[in-house]
């Protein structure tokens, strides 16, 4: 399943490799090996440096994501594919979960979008939902690259968009996601804290506020 922030409806996801444009060279995925909190305005999405190979159920489970993050767009013609939607995925580990921030463009605007998924460190499995973390308010891909909008430069937001917290004082990492939301009239910052237990993402808290009402801590 997905949840979080999304203009789409959520779907279980259920996509087998042949339901949407294909073609012989896979899908080359890594990851960028990155540390709490993110900043995605400091990753440089070709970093050599700190790329890490994943093995193949995360690879496998990765691929799948994006192929069900395709499935509903209507490619132009058969050179284009789900590949095409890709640009990179961003590595968090903690001491229980590690997240994967699993980077896309819309096709054809190339509007930035995301999708999280929380691995289990000692189970060695996902969470059964993805965490649809929809970031085309906050970030431009141009070039191979993602850089702030105009909106984020302007109202000189510095906010991670992902930080660990301890929302519920548990003792236990919770997830702290950060974005700008923008409906063509309303400007805001949407925060949700997330908290994952048997393999179930769950919600703490949702807050929202509008850019004039709200400042940066």
């Amino acid at each position: 399943m997905f949840l979080g922030c999304s203009d789409r409806h959520s779907k279980k996801l259920d996509v087998k490799n042949d339901d949407i444009h294909n073609n012989s060279k896979p899908l080359y995925i890594s990851a960028i090996d990155a540390k709490f909190p993110l900043r995605l305005d400091k990753i440089s999405l070709d970093d050599k440096n700190n790329t890490v190979q994943l093995n193949d159920g995360i690879v496998s489970r990765i691929e799948e994501v994006v192929k069900y993050y395709a499935k509903d767009f209507e490619f132009y013609d058969n050179s284009h594919t789900y590949k095409d939607t890709y640009i990179n995925t961003i590595r968090l580990h903690d001491s229980l979960q590690t997240i994967y921030l699993v980077l896309l463009k819309h096709y054809p605007t190339d509007e930035v979008n995301s999708k999280v998924l929380f691995y289990d460190n000692q189970k060695k499995e996902f969470a059964d939902n993805v965490y649809d973390f929809n970031l085309w308010v906050s970030y431009d891909f141009d070039n191979g690259k993602l850089t702030p909008t105009k909106l984020k430069i302007n109202f000189k937001i510095t906010t991670p968009e992902i930080e660990i917290v301890d929302f519920n004082k548990d003792g236990v990492s919770d997830y702290k996601f950060t974005r700008l939301f923008h409906n063509g009239t309303f400007n805001s910052i949407q925060t949700t804290v997330l908290t994952i237990k048997n393999l179930t993402i769950d919600t703490l808290n949702f807050n929202e506020k509008g850019l004039s009402e709200w400042t940066e801590k």
